[in-house]
């Protein structure tokens, strides 16, 4: 492998995380957005014209910013008017010298292609073990600290064999602020995070975080701590957590939310973003494509990998299969095809038309009813029960508990831990978006397995009856005359929901969608009811 840049040789985290301490946030403005732009944005039409003098600015902020993106052209594709890739880098500079590159703390791929209604995204594990051009063998991220964005780019195209047609790159410490600035997200947390450094160490301090399970408007530098967790979690479960969070903030922000409050996103462009997209023509044809997207399915391509000492591998076949995934089931070369068939049209002056007259459209997945002892669950209804008593005394019998009574073989219900201040069943309030109080409640289970643990959970929320998580399923299925709303995630159910009267429910898989499309429907079909009694006030005597 060539010897790195001198002056920065960037350490190799140990597979348990990555013992340098996270840094200090030192700017906190509007990372997040910026990512937004191609995510968050696509949930509402805009009137070009109105837009067309504040593109100007953005595009002439862009280009005193960033002439060095222009040296990326050549390695860019002209998408031609129809579907578009996008690489977006959230990247970390730890030093204050100019000379010092960073690292690339996240990447994410992101694809618009609103002919087949999908926005596709995919994350590219850091730790990846990668060829990078002109350095041999190495961690993915060690891409961007030898070569910037450019070495970044000619490296996810040397992996996957993607054209890419634009590249942003945005200070992730901008993250937080950004969050603040949609009015946080709503967000269906997995388990209990938490972590102190009172009284350790300083060898073996990391980033504190403490975020409690369960649906919740997470805000701000929780909401980074969150995303950026990876102590005790992989970085394949982490950008798993950072795809989830982005499609639950999709529907927090519109189009006009961004174009109209102008003067904040030129500055931000400005101060925390790198781009291509250096002119208004580019700009407007960008948000056009998020336009004509904004009734897309998110489509979250987990990443084919497998943990080892101290590199994520892959496998041709693997990455072929999720790269075809992402392309909403084509392949590469037919990808270039096409756009290189739009361009010819383009260039003609034609009206375009795709030439395949059948549009691919994402499949629902095939829904097994298996019955009780053939859908992969075992009997679980003691400990169900017992988690289900225990949340109906904490909320005082405000409102009927769900619990389920059949699991996965070898997953359990998670125990209360005081030293990691870990409460299950967590009965805690909830505030809706017109800032009314709710009542609600999450039971933790987790799964052991030979990837790793995987924790999964069931949901309750008391009056509130349609919350943000619920919007668009999938399928609306009635089951033994209980109706379920069943959410996807690509080929994997991703939630199962269902409601009684104003209240409302729902199973949530894991952030790898581990369990089965029949595991998730099974737990399900088994919840059964417990309606608590509330206690009568006792009479007291009155004062004479």
């Amino acid at each position: 492998m060539t010897e790195p840049i001198p002056g920065w040789a960037p350490k190799k985290p140990p597979p348990h995380g990555d013992p340098e301490p996270a840094p200090k946030p030192k700017r906190f403005w509007w990372r997040f957005l910026l990512a937004s732009f191609l995510i968050v944005a696509v949930s509402a039409a805009t009137t070009a014209t109105a837009v067309l003098v504040y593109l100007d600015d953005v595009a002439s902020a862009i280009e005193e910013n960033d002439p060095v993106q222009k040296k990326l052209d050549r390695f860019l594709a002209d998408a031609g008017g129809g579907a578009q890739t996008f690489l977006v880098i959230g990247s970390d500079k730890r030093a204050n010298e100019e000379e010092d590159p960073g690292r690339s703390d996240t990447t994410m791929l992101i694809r618009l292609d609103p002919d087949k209604g999908l926005i596709s995204m995919m994350s590219i594990p850091r730790d990846l073990k990668v060829e990078i051009p002109g350095y041999g063998t190495g961690k993915f991220n060690e891409a961007y600290s030898y070569g910037g964005t450019k070495l970044t780019l000619q490296t996810i195209k040397q992996l996957t064999g993607l054209p890419v047609n634009h590249v942003i790159n945005v200070d992730f410490l901008g993250f937080a602020q950004g969050v603040y600035a949609i009015g946080c997200v709503y967000t269906d947390v997995d388990r209990r995070y938490y972590h102190s450094n009172e009284g350790v160490a300083a060898s073996e301090q990391y980033a504190e975080i403490n975020v409690q399970p369960g649906y919740q408007l997470m805000c701000g530098k929780q909401a980074l701590d969150y995303v950026r967790y990876r102590h005790t979690d992989t970085d394949i479960v982490r950008s798993a957590r950072q795809q989830d969070f982005l499609t639950a903030a999709r529907s927090r922000v519109s189009v006009q939310d961004i174009v109209f409050d102008q003067g904040e996103l030129v500055e931000a462009f400005t101060d925390y973003t790198t781009s291509d997209i250096s002119d208004k023509e580019t700009l407007l044809e960008v948000l056009k494509l998020l336009a004509a997207s904004r009734n897309s399915t998110i489509n979250e391509v987990h990443f084919p990998a497998e943990l080892g000492p101290s590199f994520v591998y892959t496998t041709k076949s693997a990455l072929d299969g999720a790269v075809q995934e992402f392309l909403g089931g084509e392949t590469p070369q037919e990808a270039k095809a096409e756009q290189r068939r739009q361009r010819q049209e383009a260039a003609k002056g034609k009206k375009h038309k795709r030439k395949h007259k059948h549009k691919q459209k994402r499949k629902n997945p095939k829904l097994e009813l298996s019955g009780p002892g053939t859908d992969g669950l075992v009997p679980a209804r003691a400990a169900g029960e017992a988690e289900g008593k225990i949340a109906a005394r904490r909320s005082r019998g405000h409102f009927p508990i769900y619990y389920p009574t059949r699991l996965p073989e070898d997953a359990r219900f998670v125990e209360s831990d005081p030293y990691e201040k870990v409460v299950d069943p967590y009965v805690y309030n909830l505030k809706d978006e017109d800032d009314n109080r709710h009542l609600a409640y999450r039971m933790m289970m987790v799964a052991e397995m030979s990837d790793g643990t995987h924790y999964f959970g069931l949901q309750g929320i008391r009056g509130w009856s349609d919350p943000p998580i619920l919007d668009d399923p999938s399928l609306t299925k009635e089951i033994n005359g209980r109706e379920y709303d069943i959410f996807v995630d690509g080929e994997n159910v991703k939630l199962v929901a269902w409601r009684r009267g104003d209240n409302s429910y729902w199973v949530s898989n894991d952030l790898l969608r581990t369990l089965s499309n029949e595991q998730m429907i099974g737990m399900a079909r088994s919840a059964d009811l417990i309606i608590a009694k509330k206690k009568p006030k006792k009479k007291g005597r009155r004062d004479p």
